[in-house]
């Protein structure tokens, strides 16, 4: 009964040990290894894109490390054709009249595109804005709830 006074404090502190070392692993997970929460981000962001957006989506899209952006756009609205007349990606303008028919992809190239440090494998964080005329004749302005994320090629 001697090391019986012990145990229940030593109990108490092995299992204190054990949360502390479980939360520190998992702070350290989600956002101390830059590498990993910046690969959650542009899993988020290609998600809002493909999928939520509304009416035009990104497919696919890829940025040089001299500001050149290819983009894939569709038109997920299945109301009917729609007009894009100006895209605002990162702070670059292309004011243009591409017309997508309900479900249509086309590709479009910007230039100038810039943001962050702008390195081979670097994350870019871009802004979009899309301005476009609906079936009916109404413009309409598209704004992304998130930001178009990436890494640089």
């Amino acid at each position: 009964m001697v090391y019986a006074k012990g145990q229940g404090a030593t109990e108490y502190l092995v299992l204190l040990a054990v949360v502390l070392i479980i939360a520190l692993v998992s702070i350290a997970l989600l956002g101390f290894f830059p590498g990993l929460a910046s690969d959650a981000r542009i899993t988020q962001s290609n998600s809002y894109w493909r999928g939520e957006a509304r009416p035009f989506a990104i497919l696919e899209h890829s940025v040089t490390t001299s500001g050149v952006g290819s983009f894939i756009l569709q038109n997920n609205d299945a109301s009917g054709s729609f007009t894009m007349t100006n895209v605002s990606i990162g702070g670059s303008s292309n004011s243009t009249s591409i017309t997508f028919a309900a479900g249509e992809s086309r590709a479009i190239t910007i230039n100038n595109v810039t943001a962050g440090s702008q390195t081979s494998g670097g994350v870019y964080d871009l802004q979009v804005n899309i301005t476009y005329t609906t079936p009916g004749g109404i413009t309409g302005k598209q704004y992304g709830a998130k930001n178009l994320v990436g890494k640089f090629i």
